[in-house]
């Protein structure tokens, strides 16, 4: 979950006050597209890099934005996330937690639509371990059926914002074959090297179809997560919702 731009066609009222500001950076990106003179390969980059940091600044302007307001559910959203007791090989604690309103956030889609009529509340919760350098956050989605949740799925690799305070820099990232973990239909799964201050790091992120809800997880720390781990961490989220 091609980059764009602008992050949906919609006229509702959020989006008109958003528009001016996405036209100028939609120029930018029609300017990457241009026919190019020979000689204008790094100008061409340099375009190309500010495109998608400008898709990137305006996903984080509405992530904050979904973020604020009531949003009815959201108690029930964190209860249904696993708890820092519900993690193996603890002890574990919980590092920070949000909500936000599902459908809010990147390009426009038939799915997100329907979830965001619905009031479709997404929880996210970080953990850390308490002794060892190893962390975990986990990230549940109501949808509003099945094939809604498969479809968000097949879009979860494009849909990420990468975290502004973090120090560590991707090196190098593969999609890599996984089996579904216990009670989803459908999987993704990625793994990420890093190089940071403490040295090379790997995350591994893990996505899957729960019947309507849609279920993330992403690992990292030391020592480091194998896909067995993150299955079971994800089976164990799975048993959650449908508990």
């Amino acid at each position: 979950m091609s980059r764009r731009c602008t992050c949906c066609e919609n006229d509702c009222g959020r989006h008109k006050r958003l528009r001016p500001l996405r036209l100028r950076w939609a120029a930018v990106c029609l300017l990457s597209r241009s026919p190019m003179r020979a000689g204008s390969a790094v100008r061409s980059l340099a375009v190309k890099s500010a495109c998608h940091t400008v898709v990137m600044v305006l996903r984080r302007v509405q992530f904050v934005a979904a973020q604020l307001g009531r949003k009815a559910g959201k108690r029930e959203a964190l209860a249904r996330l696993l708890s820092g007791s519900d993690l193996p090989d603890g002890p574990w604690r919980v590092m920070d937690q949000r909500t936000w309103r599902t459908g809010e956030i990147g390009p426009a889609t038939a799915w997100g639509e329907r979830a965001r009529q619905a009031g479709s509340v997404t929880a996210w919760r970080s953990l850390s371990h308490r002794t060892a350098s190893r962390w975990a956050w986990i990230q549940v989605i109501p949808m509003t059926s099945e094939e809604d949740a498969r479809a968000a799925l097949a879009e979860v690799g494009e849909r990420g914002m990468p975290n502004l305070r973090s120090r560590v820099r991707l090196v190098s990232q593969r999609d890599v074959p996984v089996e579904p973990f216990a009670g989803a239909s459908a999987v993704w799964a990625r793994e990420q090297h890093t190089e940071g201050p403490d040295g090379p790091g790997v995350v591994l992120m893990l996505a899957g179809a729960v019947s309507h809800w849609l279920v993330i997880v992403s690992l990292t720390g030391s020592p480091v997560w194998d896909w067995q781990s993150a299955s079971e961490l994800a089976a164990l989220q799975a048993a959650r919702l449908s508990g």
